[in-house]
């Protein structure tokens, strides 16, 4: 492997993990006769395809050492670069060092899709979406990740709530090797759909937001008909049918505001979000 062999001509000590996500060609075979020649590298075949993040987060629950790496198998991110990407983590001395593209491989729609997203993200979180899944990451961090082996798994989102200690670097990402993409235009909004519904309470502050806003512009109309009524000539039985049409949709979606309140509260709890991080001590 290309990884391996930058990494020993280094003389860096190191351990290579790599995860078959259900492949159904003869990539197992490959790594089966890898394994044959790099002692230092462990494999792990999963049942099915369960997706890029759980399949990194398999390989971050086997891992160990100081700095992880992890890297796509498309080629995007290139082995002989790993080093640069590792010394610069090490420099900078961030808990996550993200490697950002500095070309622009992929097409015009998927890039301003992406840059929608990323944007709507960093409206809760200032942080979010800087980087890619090329990244060096410290071991503290990944035993946080261990913590949090749901179902719907996000490494950058969990990684989020525990450190702001971030760095970034520009790199070339060459061309994939992969015809295309596993994550095609309906994967990559179902992704970013359980992304914001699961990892953040976005959607639920917005409902929230609605529910009040509506409710309060109802409950103001309802005044401004009731005060109409006593000073001014109304046709008989409109203010009745205005106010109970309004107080009723403004107390709905008062207490939809609530409920929304109390939800962004358990999908916190849920996901097990933490309230500190201590980072060092002394």
């Amino acid at each position: 492997m290309d990884v391996h062999s930058h990494l020993q001509a280094a003389e860096i000590q190191h351990e290579i993990i790599v995860v078959d996500d259900g492949s159904k060609d003869q990539t197992w075979e490959a790594i089966k006769k890898a394994k044959q020649q790099i002692n230092s590298l462990k494999a792990f075949r999963l049942g099915k395809n369960f997706g890029q993040h759980k399949a990194t987060l398999c390989g971050l629950m086997h891992c160990s050492g100081d700095w992880i790496v992890t890297i796509d198998d498309d080629f995007e991110h290139s082995p002989a670069k790993l080093l640069d990407l590792l010394t610069e983590a090490k420099k900078t001395d961030a808990d996550i060092y993200y490697a950002i593209p500095s070309n622009r491989p992929k097409s015009f729609l998927r890039t301003l899709v992406s840059s929608i997203y990323k944007r709507i993200s960093r409206v809760e979180n200032a942080d979010a979406g800087k980087g890619s899944s090329w990244r060096v990451i410290r071991s503290t961090l990944v035993e946080k990740l261990k913590e949090h082996p749901h179902h719907l798994f996000f490494i950058d989102e969990i990684l989020l709530w525990y450190t702001g200690n971030i760095a970034t670097g520009f790199y070339e990402f060459e061309k994939p090797r992969k015809d295309n993409s596993g994550y095609n235009y309906p994967k990559l909004f179902s992704l970013s759909k359980d992304v914001f519904i699961i990892s953040t309470t976005l959607p639920l502050t917005m409902v929230k937001l609605l529910g009040f806003s509506v409710s309060l512009i109802s409950f103001s109309l309802g005044l401004y008909h009731f005060l109409h009524k006593l000073f001014f000539p109304t046709e008989k039985g409109y203010t009745s049918l205005i106010l109970s049409i309004l107080f009723s949709t403004g107390l709905i979606l008062f207490c939809i505001g609530i409920i929304g309140e109390y939800l962004a509260n358990l999908v916190l709890m849920q996901n097990k979000k933490p309230p500190f991080y201590i980072s060092e001590k002394i």
